[in-house]
């Protein structure tokens, strides 16, 4: 009887787990698929897109490329915390913020590679 138990106690113990690990997954997948984060991912790749070709093409001296990715990363990093703090997504308000020094990242690279 006693085996039994523990048998069926261990069986709810995986099962309890499996369950945890699933919707751990399934809430990764939703956040990095939540629209206002997916929205504020695709304006940094298109930036280091422009910041890559300017380099590519010579309108943007190393030193400029490296102070714009340096910009860029510091936005990533602080999207990364912002969604880890708020439960796997940004608020209306920090979405509001992540665009607006995406915007002035946008002007200093336009600014930097038509000068």
């Amino acid at each position: 009887m006693k085996k039994a138990c523990v048998a069926v106690c261990a069986m709810m113990v995986m099962t309890s787990a499996l369950i945890v690990s699933v919707s751990q997954a399934s809430a990764g997948w939703f956040s990095r698929r939540h629209p206002r984060r997916a929205a504020v991912d695709q304006r940094e790749e298109r930036q280091q897109g422009r910041i890559a070709r300017g380099l590519h093409n010579g309108s943007l001296t190393s030193g400029e490329a490296q102070q714009l990715e340096t910009q860029e990363r510091a936005l990533r990093s602080q999207e990364r915390q912002e969604v880890r703090a708020n439960g796997g997504s940004l608020t209306k308000q920090q979405t509001r913020q992540l665009k607006h020094e995406e915007d002035t990242l946008s002007h200093e690279i336009h600014h930097d590679t038509h000068n």
